[in-house]
């Protein structure tokens, strides 16, 4: 099998550099026309950027042969995230991938930084990300096809010191599954990416042998190369989470662990009990708010209809 994307518009942001610029060269490289997205800034989302990795990255792409226009608009608000797309209009007349890249970082204590910053840092690696598929999903759902790759982090589960960029990324996880039901009777297949691999903001990290070891063991174009497939019209996976760096790929899953039940339900027996609440030797992968609710329903069987009605803003599939 050969994975095409001729006569493909992509739009990657955080093109630049990095994981970014992998992903525009290896869409290239399979035929994609790109939006090359950058602002141009520091990875701890510094306020000046300019157009110039953008640029760079277009002027590569046209040594090889490909079509991209660059674009250095800040991720992070509605009215740039329509630009965006609509610059992928007006020099390709389509839009059919996504690949949400663009982040920054934030390091530190949980009280270290000014609310400017953590609400800035939300705005990119986070809201930004949200408004660019909400600005692509008209235009793909007209289509019925379109492909979104929204990258988080394993920051989301958890590293200590990081957490508005675990929480972000964390919520760029329910933006996935949820968008992923929503997407996929229209044809729009949306999912996550946690990848571990060289890239700027791992230039920030202060011990020069980890830095290292990811330019050595992890390269961004590995990351690429993987997720070329799911973003690809032969992929029908949606709703994935997706872990990828140096060769290597896997899933990962929600899942709950043992339970109790009992209607009379206190502290004490919750104390005298709990390790059968946690216990993680009994998993059930659970995909979807249904499958959770499931669980319950074994326990206090819904009789009022074949499934209950969460009322009309919630899609019934």
């Amino acid at each position: 099998m050969t994975i095409a994307f001729t006569g493909q518009v992509a739009i990657v942001t955080g093109a630049g550099g990095g994981m970014g610029r992998a992903y525009a060269l290896e869409l290239t490289r399979r035929g994609a026309c790109i939006v090359v997205n950058d602002y141009g800034g520091g990875v701890l989302g510094e306020r000046d950027g300019s157009g110039g990795p953008a640029a760079k990255v277009v002027a590569e792409i046209a040594t090889i042969g490909g079509k991209a226009v660059g674009n250095s608009l800040a991720v992070g608000s509605a009215a740039n995230a329509r630009a965006i797309v609509q610059a992928a209009l007006d020099a390709f007349g389509r839009v059919d991938i996504l690949v949400n890249n663009a982040g920054t970082g934030i390091a530190g204590p949980f009280t270290a930084h000014e609310d400017e910053a953590v609400e800035r840092h939300y705005a990119t690696n986070l809201i930004g990300g949200h408004h660019l598929m909400r600005a692509a999903w008209p235009h793909m759902a007209a289509q019925h096809y379109g492909r979104v790759l929204n990258v988080s982090s394993n920051g989301a589960i958890g590293v200590g010191g990081n957490a508005p960029y675990g929480a972000a990324k964390a919520g760029i996880l329910g933006l996935t599954l949820d968008a992923a039901i929503e997407g996929r009777p229209l044809g729009i297949l949306v999912n996550a990416v946690m990848p571990t691999a060289y890239s700027r903001l791992i230039e920030q990290i202060p011990d020069p042998a980890t830095v290292a070891w990811f330019r050595d063991n992890l390269k961004p174009q590995q990351v690429a190369a993987a997720m070329a497939w799911f973003l690809s019209r032969d992929c029908t996976e949606s709703g994935r989470i997706l872990l990828t760096g140096g060769g290597r790929l896997s899933s990962l899953v929600l899942a709950e662990t043992g339970e109790i039940f009992e209607p009379a339900i206190d502290a004490e027996m919750v104390a005298a009990r709990v390790a059968e609440a946690l216990d993680e030797t009994i998993l059930t992968p659970v995909h979807t708010q249904a499958e959770a609710g499931a669980r319950y329903f074994r326990h206090l069987p819904w009789v009022a209809a074949d499934r209950p009605d969460f009322g009309p803003d919630v899609a019934r599939g």
